[in-house]
């Protein structure tokens, strides 16, 4: 699709919003939804879009904090209404690929190759596991729905937002490639594209093993994330009393803070010339405290196989798009404004072209 834009300016939220959602789909669910525009997906995009607004609203105003007030308020009775939506997708995709099952022996279903680099293996998508251990009575259809909007709407700990925050960090990535290329004699692009070359040659598959060996990328993407974090605050229960910092203020057990994870990832303390796009900030050297680099969270609450997915994702992408493009802006030096609902999201379009190479 990209190599007919011909070098045209490519809107790239909605396009990378498509890609994960379609990825997600045929990675997780097993169903391909290929450039499905009809009102299903669309009205699915706009649910989501919607239901980090609406969740917003509830944060920041106290008094719909309680179920009892938000369920009955217009606002609780939109966000169910369009929560249902959101469900409801989800729902026919259980659906679809549950008829597939009933035509197909379990062994001759959808599956994808994946080599490890050493042999071949196949592997069944998320949902057929789930609806397999359904035939063997493991588990039953609401088990299922809620296993599957789960891993829908809170990969990686991003709640109602599985797909979208991957599209933002490839978006906020590209931008950052784009504009940084040839600034003061860096090149970020062609060390990405000379690694991948080096692991790849010209095999046009990637394996997991090739992603584990791609560092420098990694470190681009960490950076990226650092920048421009997806979710920019998460809360917190504190679970025993403690002082704040060298002072005599004593936030008590209970209590719910707000983890500000744009501010965290710009102090100059902890990341020196923190404006600055620096990828090897994260090349062999550790942080200068555990928790000054939180993306993906941390601690217990932190989704280590949501991470992986998201990371493996981000690399698989930006590598074939280096691979195969060059990346270039449409004005040099732009940035959009941001707007924070529950993700960390453009309010302007971002446009670059992709000049193959």
């Amino acid at each position: 699709m990209l190599k007919d834009k011909k070098g045209a300016d490519v809107s790239l939220m909605p396009t990378i919003s498509d890609f994960t959602l379609f990825t997600i789909c045929e990675t997780a669910m097993g169903t391909k939804l290929d450039n499905d525009q009809t009102s299903a997906t669309v009205d699915y995009k706009n649910a989501i879009l919607n239901i980090g607004m609406q969740m917003l609203c509830r944060i920041t105003r106290f008094w719909l904090h309680n179920d009892l007030i938000f369920n009955n308020s217009s606002r609780g009775k939109e966000f169910a209404k369009t929560l249902q939506v959101a469900r409801a997708f989800a729902d026919n995709v259980i659906m679809d690929r549950k008829a597939q099952r009933l035509q197909n022996k379990a062994e001759e279903s959808d599956v994808a190759d994946v080599s490890d680099g050493i042999g071949t293996k196949k592997r069944l998508a998320m949902l057929d596991l789930l609806l397999e251990a359904e035939e063997k009575g493991q588990i039953d259809m609401d088990g299922i729905r809620d296993e599957v909007n789960t891993f829908m709407f809170e990969v990686g700990h991003y709640y109602f937002q599985g797909h979208d925050t991957t599209a933002l960090a490839l978006t906020f990535g590209l931008m950052l490639l784009a504009d940084h290329e040839d600034v003061q004699h860096t090149y970020f692009q062609e060390r990405i594209y000379e690694e991948c070359q080096t692991i790849l040659g010209d095999s046009e598959h990637v394996t997991m093993s090739n992603l584990a060996d791609m560092k420098y990328l990694e470190a681009v993407i960490k950076e990226v994330l650092r920048l421009y974090p997806s979710v920019p605050f998460i809360g917190r229960e504190i679970t025993e009393d403690f002082k704040l910092g060298e002072g005599d203020i004593t936030v008590k057990k209970g209590t719910t803070v707000d983890v500000h994870i744009y501010e965290l990832h710009r102090r100059a303390d902890m990341f020196p010339e923190p404006e600055k796009f620096m990828p090897e900030r994260f090349l062999g050297t550790e942080l200068k405290h555990p928790y000054a680099y939180v993306p993906f969270s941390a601690g217990p609450r932190n989704c280590i196989g949501g991470q992986r997915f998201a990371m493996q994702e981000m690399k698989t992408t930006l590598s074939e798009l280096v691979r195969h493009f060059k990346i270039v802006p449409k004005v040099k030096g732009a940035r959009p404004r941001i707007m924070v609902d529950l993700v960390l999201r453009p309010v302007d379009p971002i446009y670059v072209k992709f000049i193959p190479r």
